[in-house]
């Protein structure tokens, strides 16, 4: 028996690395998209970029991990049953159920890995990954010079240019308004100038660029004594204005739940506590309506973020362990796809993994509302679909093809439905061809939400909250 659980766990292993790669590169694609989006507004190089795909990696992995195992099940057992190997194991008197010994296997070490990446690397990555897109939402984008309106990309310095060649560089009518403390205290006018070429600003380092004026005039302003004041004229006059669009890294000590460990959400868990007592003691010593309101209120927005806290501790244990749940699904329909067409139960198979991941969604938002116990929302998912997964088994025990795995109520209205009348038959099914298609439609469309949209409206927030920030620390000098 050792030989063949060896070959079954080799047979998993090729799909399951193959599948983990596409999986993760098309999990990856909208943020790869978002990455080139950054290198063109925000001037990111190609160094930074690699460090935000080395930190999305773990988020994605993940995900993308129970989804691979499930992939490889299928495709190793579709092509074990298809070589009639399955068949040959039946007859020498190796049933299924340890056939699944050494995938069972497989999938509770691939879960016990999972965890402790979830709990481990995942939180690192995440603080990193969102301390850069802090940084990245504060750095100012390249160097853009527009005509006509007032540019404030140089510290100390207000440009105001009438004409600009992109081509050329050349500048007409061209003011600038030195400044010091939010006080001008120089005015540089000039009839026509040059912008220095990107060859010359990395000469001088990359964080300057050169001006060359021609034909122009320095009015020199003394804030203190508004009568001081003195006039230069020029017929040529050479400026470096330094871009400032460096990336500034900054480490930040907050930390969101996504980006803490078990360990110190349980700190977090024990603060709550104590303030949940707190109130609690208000609430019974409270004399009048409003004090009893304020303290209900409290201790209600004290419990939805405990709930929140547990939420995230359940899910660093029920995502990973959904690899088991997947196995238990993908071994009697990989052996069923032989006989029901090849894609029936791949598609099937993929179906109940949408399926999950959406009834995760629901089941982390119902757990923070308290609408369920968090440790029953976040392990109910995986609960449902192994229960199902062993009904199927034991239905692929029972030599049943894909179709006849379909529950007995849906087989028994199809059998109602092509005996029905023809003017019957034509509505239902225009219904049903119909409805399914939106149901699935809905399903994705949460799935693609969750996975893809608010990651994107997170780091647009990042982004947003960035500039905020840069604008208020200016304000504040």
């Amino acid at each position: 028996m050792r030989i063949l659980y060896r070959y079954i766990v080799l047979e998993l292993v090729l799909p399951f690395l193959l599948s983990l790669g596409v999986l993760t590169l098309l999990l990856m694609l909208i943020r790869i998209f978002k990455l080139f989006e950054l290198i063109i507004t925000k001037g990111i190089s190609l160094a930074i970029v690699g460090e935000l795909f080395i930190y999305y990696l773990p988020a994605i992995t993940v995900l993308s991990a129970p989804m691979s195992i499930l992939v490889a099940t299928l495709i190793s057992f579709g092509r074990m049953s298809e070589d009639n190997e399955i068949t040959a194991m039946k007859a020498i008197g190796i049933s299924l159920y340890r056939l699944l010994l050494p995938v069972l296997a497989v999938s509770l070490v691939l879960s016990v890995i999972m965890v402790y990446f979830y709990d481990t690397v995942l939180p690192i990555s995440n603080h990193r990954l969102k301390n850069l897109q802090m940084d990245i939402g504060m750095k100012k984008p390249e160097l853009f010079m527009q005509e006509g309106v007032f540019i404030d990309d140089f510290p100390g310095y207000r440009l105001l240019i009438q004409e600009i060649d992109p081509k050329t560089g050349y500048l007409e009518n061209i003011k600038i308004y030195k400044q010091d403390a939010g006080r001008t205290t120089d005015i540089i006018t000039a009839s026509e100038g040059q912008m220095g070429s990107k060859e010359e600003r990395e000469k001088i380092g990359g964080d300057f660029i050169t001006m060359t004026l021609y034909n122009g005039e320095i009015h020199q302003l003394d804030p203190k004594n508004p009568e001081r004041y003195r006039l230069m004229r020029f017929d040529t006059y050479v400026i470096h204005l330094k871009t400032d669009t460096d990336l500034i890294r900054r480490d930040r000590d907050y930390k969101s739940e996504e980006e803490l460990p078990s360990s110190e959400l349980r700190e977090r868990i024990a603060k709550i506590d104590e303030a949940i007592a707190g109130a609690e003691g208000k609430l019974e010593d409270a004399k009048n309506d409003l004090e009893v309101t304020r303290a209900e209120k409290q201790i209600e927005s004290y419990t939805t973020i405990r709930n929140g806290l547990l939420v995230h501790i359940y899910r660093k244990v029920s995502i990973p362990f959904a690899s088991i749940a997947f196995v238990l699904i993908g071994v009697p329909f990989g052996i069923m796809v032989r006989r029901s067409g090849k894609w029936v139960g791949f598609v099937v198979a993929l179906g109940f993994f949408l399926v999950y991941y959406i009834f995760m969604v629901a089941g982390q938002s119902f757990g923070t509302r308290g609408t369920i116990n968090p440790l029953l929302a976040m392990w109910l998912p995986n609960i449902i679909l192994s229960i199902i997964g062993v009904i199927l088994i034991i239905r692929a025990v029972n030599e049943m093809t894909t179709v006849e795995m379909v529950p007995r109520p849906v087989r028994w209205g199809w059998d109602k439905l092509k005996k029905s009348p023809h003017w019957l038959k034509l509505p239902l099914i225009l219904l049903t061809i119909l409805l399914i298609p939106m149901l699935l439609i809905l399903l994705l469309a949460n799935l693609l939400f969750f996975v893809f949209v608010k990651p994107l409206f997170d780091l647009f927030r990042y982004q947003i909250l960035g500039r905020f920030l840069n604008r208020r620390k200016k304000e504040t000098k």
